[in-house]
Parts: structure tokens; sequence; C-alpha cells
């Protein structure tokens, strides 16, 4: 039996403070705020109301650390909550490109069916006439190709973009 006034043993349950004592195991304490974080019924509520949650029931060394850093990796949280900060400023355009073919976009459109030996291409596409090039290539280029087929196909009908 523990003797302090802060610690009691009830039911052979080590408490603090009238809350269960969970011992230092990462996985333990990684299911016991699953259960008051991830659930449908709670709903992901964030690190201050899981803390509130977990700490009527549970007491470990660093728990609101550990809760903390358990939300801010959530990747439901993260896709789905919006950001709680002040707006970053107002958009600028950019300029606008003074002649054709000086400034160009690079995209692949990836995992396409193959033919003879492509399934891939790469886009290329002037930015104030939108006109493009369609080079066909593999999913596998390296950068190296991926310039090669610029030199090839793009640079030599219109030059070096700016």
């Amino acid at each position: 039996m523990v003797h302090s006034i802060e610690w009691s043993n009830v039911d052979s349950l080590l408490q603090f403070q009238g809350k269960i004592y969970v011992p230092w195991n990462l996985e333990l304490h990684r299911h016991i705020v699953s259960l008051y974080h991830d659930t449908k019924i709670t709903g992901h509520p964030g690190q201050w109301k899981t803390l509130e949650l977990v700490s009527q029931n549970y007491w470990w060394p660093q728990m609101s650390q550990y809760i903390g850093q358990y939300v801010s990796m959530c990747d439901l949280c993260l896709r789905t909550k919006p950001m709680q900060h002040s707006p970053v400023g107002k958009l600028h355009p950019l300029p606008v490109p003074e002649t054709w073919w000086d400034t160009l976009s690079t995209d692949f459109m990836v995992e396409l069916p193959k033919s003879s030996r492509h399934n891939a291409v790469m886009i290329v596409v002037d930015l104030v006439s939108k006109r493009a090039h369609f080079i066909p290539t593999h999913i596998t280029v390296t950068i190296e190709g991926a310039a090669k087929l610029f030199l090839h196909y793009v640079w030599k009908l219109h030059g070096l973009p700016r």
C-alpha cells in the first residue's frame, strides 16, 4: 500500500489524486487517448477537451504534453479542422508574362493505360498563349530524362524560357 495523501490503492489499482495511475507505456497511453479523441461520440474534440476528458479518470506524468502531441499529429484533425490563425494577408497576382514561351508550367499525367512503352505524359504549357506540348514518357522517368524531353520537344522549338 502506498502511504501518501495523494496516492492510494483502491481495488488493486494505484491512484493519484483519485485518478487511475497509468504506468509509462506508450501503447497504453495511445490507446487511452484514442478512446477519448478518435471515437465518433467524442468527435475529435481538440487538445484541451481531450485532456479534460482523459484527466477525469486517468493520470500519468507529462500527460498534457503527450495529449497535445497526439492531437497535433491526428491526420483527420489536420485535414478537416480549420487553421486557427489570423489571415496571412492579401493575395497579389503574378505578373503577366510579356512574350510567348517565356514562362512555362510543367506537369505529369501518370498511370495511364500502357500504349507501346509509354504510360505517362509530360505536359508543358505556355502561360501566355495556353498552348501546350504533350510529350509521351513513362512513370519511371528521372529528372535528367525529363530535362532531355524538355530539350528535345520544347527548347528546340521555342528557345530557353525566362
